[in-house]
Formats: structure tokens, C-alpha cells, sequence
């Protein structure tokens, strides 16, 4: 459900998860403190043996056992299906659908995380206050005479106004870009952050599903304070020269570290990530042209689409492919396979899935060499690559 669709009932949903008077999140934390629990219980070896209180909190306290709890939804639905069910007792497993307490599963889903974000940063902001030096009680002597009427008893200390701690003031920043499942293994990655920054942001961060890039964010002079959008919320043009439609290295390094794009070498390789640096800003003003649009301009999607290229097809043929002179009509098939294919949302595993998929299905000496075909033939993966060695080749990635 988009977050567009959700925020229609925003307005309606209390701010506290307990002690509401709203039948439907009542009705919601019952089912999640007793038929819901008893699932995970029974499934999760790290729940099992605890009492059902006891795993419940555990749950609702760990963002990484939280998320492994809503992985076991998604992955393996039927076994909530008398639990999580709607007005006729069929199960619910589509977030659009409506749960029998007349909630969407996404509201549900929202409420947890909510919940689940707020103890999170109870624990890790406000621990402080628990340390805080009790005031000084008077003297037993003064006690004894303030009971004989003798002494007279220490002015009462006026009470400071209440003040929103700094997990509750983060929380109201943030809750209501608190609408996915997926935003759970980041609640430690949003604790950190301000509550000027988060709103600042806006509805941007919900745009950022990675942990390095929300890293990169909270780091100090990362937020512009002149009205200038970050770099990684930029547009993909941001990348480029001015005036030339060639990329800046220095900002596409600066791009592939806030996005720690290292992830895409073996460990043994990550030395080499300044050298495709290198290599990927060299790439040809027409490729370019060709790729930018079709990437909707989103500097993340471009720096991301140019680094999976590089890591899939590895440094030579990447030079062949993109970096060459005449490779506009490659160029522009790519550009169109890419318009027309999956939109990947900007996690790196799910746009490693859809580029390198793309990427694989390349034509080699005009011969489509799709990963099977490959895989079955280690012979044929070996002439090629000894080719590679010996001389360029005709390659194009058009398809």
C-alpha cells in the first residue's frame, strides 16, 4: 500500500499504542499479544520456551527480531491464516485488504512499527533520566522537628514544565513516516537523527531504504542547511560537470561511499572500488544521454545501475560497452529495456536483482548469452573470457 493510501487514515490513528479508546487498535494489539505471539512462538526458536508476555516484548523491543517476525508473514502466510483474517474469517495477506477489526493489514503494520520505533528510542534516548540524582531529603534531626512543630517544613519545589523527552520529541517528528515493514531493521538507524533533520527530510525518507545511506544523512554538515537538497536525495544530474555531460569522479566517490557501494566487491576486492571510480566516470557523453532519463534521474538509481554494470560485466567489457566511442545504438536499446522493465524501489539487493538480470541477458559476438546458457557451459564462459583477454571484441548490450 503506498504511503499516499495510508495517509488517509493517519489523522484517525491515536498517537499511543496502549490505553486507546479505538476498538480496531484495541482489537489489533489483542490479536498480536495472544494468537499472533503464539505463532512466532512456535516457529522462532529464539521465542519458544518463553512465556507469551515474555516473547512478545522481546519482539516488540528487538527491530532485528521484529523484522524476522514480519519476514515469517510474508514468506509463509499460511500459517496466520486463522489468525490474521478479515470480516468473514478468510486471511488477509494483501495490505490493501481489511482486517476483521475494520483496519487494512497496512495500518496494522504501521501501528507495530510505530510501537516498536518508539521503545526503541525510549531505550536508547532517554536512558539519562533514569540516572537522574533524587532530590535531597531533610536531615532526620530536621524531620524530628518538623513532626514536633518545632521546624518548619521546606518549601515545596515548583514543578518545571513538562517537556517532551528526546525519544518522545524524535517519535512525533518521525511517526508519521513510520508506514512499512520494511522501515523496522532501520529504527536503529533513525534513532540518531534529529528531530529538525527528520523533518527537513519530510516525506523523503521514505525514500531511503538503507541503513549506510541514513548513516551518511544524520552525519554532521550532510543535511545543507541553504535549502539545497542532499546528495543523495539529488537529482542524477548532480553528478555531471556543469556544462558537459560527463561525470564528476570526485562527487560519484562521494555518492559511492554514502551509499557504501563497496558491498558490490567480494572483500578481497574492495581495495579496487576507487579504481572503478575511476573507470565508471569515464563513461561515454552518449551512454549518458541514453541511460539518464531512463533511470528517472535518480542519482542513487544511476550510480547504483553504472556500479552493478561494472561489477557484472567485469572492467573490460564494461570499457567496451560503455566507455567506447559509437556505442549509441547499444546505448539506447539498454535505455529502452530499461523503460519498459521493473522499476526497482532504492534497496541495493533489489536493484542488484533487476540490473544484473538485465545486464545478463547481453549479446556476445551476436549471440544472446543468457546466465543458463553460460552457466551450463563453462567451456563457452572460458573461450570467452580468454577472448576478452587477447583482443576487444564486438560486444553490444542492446538486445
Amino acid at each position: 500500500m503506498s504511503a499516499k493510501g495510508l495517509s488517509k487514515a493517519r489523522g484517525s490513528t491515536p498517537h499511543t499504542w496502549r490505553h486507546t479508546s479505538d476498538p480496531g487498535i484495541e482489537a489489533i494489539r489483542s490479536a498480536l499479544e495472544g494468537p499472533v505471539i503464539e505463532v512466532f512462538r512456535h516457529e522462532i526458536a529464539e521465542l519458544k520456551g518463553l512465556p507469551r508476555s515474555a516473547a512478545y516484548d522481546k519482539v516488540m523491543n528487538d527491530p532485528k527480531m521484529l523484522d524476522e517476525c514480519f519476514a515469517l508473514f510474508r514468506t509463509r502466510p499460511e500459517l496466520f491464516n486463522d489468525v490474521v483474517i478479515d470480516g468473514d474469517k478468510r486471511p488477509v495477506t494483501a495490505d490493501h485488504d481489511v482486517l476483521a477489526c475494520g483496519r487494512t493489514l497496512a495500518e496494522a503494520m504501521a501501528l507495530v512499527v510505530r510501537a516498536a520505533a518508539r521503545r526503541y528510542f525510549r531505550t536508547k534516548l532517554d536512558f539519562r533520566s533514569r540516572f537522574q540524582v533524587p532530590q535531597a531529603k531533610p536531615s532526620l534531626l530536621k524531620r524530628v522537628g518538623i513532626a514536633l512543630g518545632l521546624a518548619h517544613a521546606p518549601p515545596t519545589p515548583k514543578t518545571p514544565p513538562k517537556t517532551h523527552s528526546r525519544s518522545e520529541a524524535l517519535y512525533q517528528a518521525i511517526r508519521d513516516y513510520l508506514c512499512f515493514d520494511w522501515q523496522v531493521r532501520l529504527i536503529p538507524h533513525y534513532a540518531p537523527m534529529s528531530p529538525a533533520m527528520v523533518t527537513d527530510l519530510g516525506s523523503r525518507l521514505l525514500d531511503i531504504r538503507e541503513a549506510a545511506e541514513l548513516q551518511a544523512l544524520a552525519a554532521p554538515g550532510n543535511i545543507p542547511r541553504d535549502g539545497k537538497v542532499p546528495l543523495l536525495l539529488d537529482d542524477a544530474k548532480r553528478l555531471l560537470v556543469p556544462g558537459r555531460d560527463s561525470i564528476d569522479a570526485e562527487i560519484l566517490w562521494r555518492v559511492v561511499q554514502q551509499m557504501d557501494l563497496a558491498r558490490l566487491f567480494p572483500k578481497s576486492e574492495t581495495t579496487q572500488v576507487r579504481r572503478s571510480v575511476a573507470q565508471v566516470s569515464a563513461t561515454h557523453v552518449d551512454v549518458i544521454r541514453a541511460l539518464l532519463p531512463a533511470l528517472g534521474g535518480d542519482i542513487r538509481r544511476f550510480t547504483a545501475f553504472l556500479m552493478i554494470a561494472y561489477t557484472t560485466l567485469g572492467e573490460q567489457r564494461f570499457k567496451q560497452n560503455f566507455c567506447q566511442t559509437g556505442q549509441v545504438h547499444s546505448a539506447r536499446k539498454l535505455a529502452e529495456r530499461l523503460t519498459g522493465g521493473e522499476v526497482p524501489p532504492p534497496c541495493l539487493d533489489d536493484m542488484k536483482r533487476v540490473y544484473q538480470a538485465l545486464l545478463s541477458t547481453a549479446y556476445v559476438g551476436g549471440v544472446e548469452a543468457a546466465p543458463s546458457l553460460l552457466d551450463t557451459q563453462p567451456n563457452l564462459r572460458k573461450a570467452l573470457d580468454s577472448l576478452d583477454a587477447v583482443k576487444p571484441r564486438p560486444v553490444s548490450i542492446s538486445g
